[in-house]
């Protein structure tokens, strides 16, 4: 067991970074009620202490026992049911079907101007060169 519960609670204080007197102010006790502590907290100000400092583990700061902190509880995901994450699916198979539509049509396009280009190209090849035979 690690000190005084009066000495616990000092190291929490001095862990959190706040003043005893404002420690004092968010639990709703007096200024001098963490030098007035003799051997233990009374339940009534403990619940508001657990309160004001849920991350503070009750046990540790009464007994001495386990971490100053209790362990952060992560927020559980929401339950989807398998039919809303289905429907989320197809709708975002429906928009990438759409995006790469979208590309390949773009693409298309790109083709038969590159392929009317080589068309224009070839055709003035063959003019300059019969240009040239002739000439």
């Amino acid at each position: 067991m690690e000190g005084t519960v009066k000495e616990r609670l000092k190291d929490f204080i001095k862990f959190v970074g706040i003043s005893e007197r404002e420690f004092c102010r968010r639990v709703g006790v007096g200024s001098a009620y963490i030098q007035s502590i003799r051997k233990s907290i009374m339940p009534d100000t403990l619940q508001q202490i657990t309160i004001q400092f849920p991350r503070l583990n009750p046990l540790w700061l009464m007994m001495g026992e386990g971490e100053m902190l209790l362990p952060e509880e992560k927020p559980e995901a929401p339950e989807v049911a398998p039919s809303e994450i289905l429907l989320k699916l197809l709708e975002d198979a429906r928009e990438e079907k759409a995006r790469l539509l979208s590309i390949i049509e773009s693409q298309q396009r790109t083709i038969e101007r590159l392929t009317e280009l080589t068309k224009k190209a070839d055709v003035h090849r063959g003019d300059t060169a019969t240009s040239a035979a002739v000439g």
